[in-house]
């Protein structure tokens, strides 16, 4: 890890909000794509700093708190450079690189340890077996937290879907991995995270999947810090 000698203030906000900047003859709209930033690093308490080819994302995002997320639109490019910054100690922790393709999504997420910053992106898009992606729901799930445990993830009443069951800690590969949403009944439900005993670590409930939604659920946490387990729950758009 680096840190930056430079605190960046200023940002162009055209090269990453949502807004088509077309001349009045254009006729063709603007090549974008889309990426939904995941803050999972519960080690940094004044949030992270993300930035795309060294220019900071909107204000709104800049810091973005832990256990929170953002959506921006990116210009496409072969090698959209991807920073991220603890707020607090201006560390970096994330210095990389991505294709971003026209109209396509993709997640940028974060978590680990000072010591270990880790980190993947995914490109969100809806089951290939979904049929009408508008009238089914789909999850997916990470195990973002520092712990030891393999963990499970149980919708309402429902056993575990396998893919979704005794999870060890999330490494860049496996998450990559685990980028594909699975369909599941639609409703409203209470969502637990068990460990390998069938120990109740967390839960979080009312949760609403809806058709048409696409949720990515994760864990978050550490086993050294007391009662730091938490549910995240996001609605994604896919393709």
């Amino acid at each position: 890890m680096k840190k930056r000698s430079v605190f960046y203030i200023a940002f162009f906000a055209c090269a990453t909000l949502a807004i088509s900047c077309l001349k009045d003859n254009d006729t063709e709209p603007m090549p974008l794509a889309g990426l939904t930033m995941i803050n999972a690093f519960i080690e940094a308490p004044q949030g992270v700093l993300y930035e795309i080819d060294r220019e900071p994302v909107p204000q709104q995002f800049y810091p973005l708190a832990y256990r929170s997320y953002g959506y921006i639109n990116l210009f496409v490019g072969n090698s959209r450079g991807l920073e991220i910054y603890d707020a607090g100690n201006q560390t970096r922790l994330v210095d990389t690189s991505f294709a971003a393709k026209d109209s396509m999504l993709y997640s940028s997420i974060i978590y680990g340890t000072a010591d270990n910053p880790l980190h993947f992106i995914t490109e969100d898009h809806a089951p290939e077996d979904a049929g009408d992606p508008s009238i089914v729901a789909g999850v997916r799930f990470f195990n973002l937290a520092n712990t030891t445990h393999r963990v499970s993830l149980r919708i309402g009443n429902n056993d575990p879907i396998p893919a979704f069951q005794d999870r060890p800690m999330d490494t860049p590969q496996s998450g990559k991995a685990h980028e594909d949403f699975v369909v599941v009944p639609s409703g409203t439900y209470e969502l637990a995270i068990e460990d390998e005993d069938g120990e109740i670590l967390v839960t979080r409930g009312d949760i609403a999947l809806e058709e048409g939604s696409y949720t990515s659920v994760f864990l978050t946490g550490a086993d050294s810090i007391d009662d730091s387990y938490y549910i995240g729950a996001m609605r994604q758009p896919v393709n």
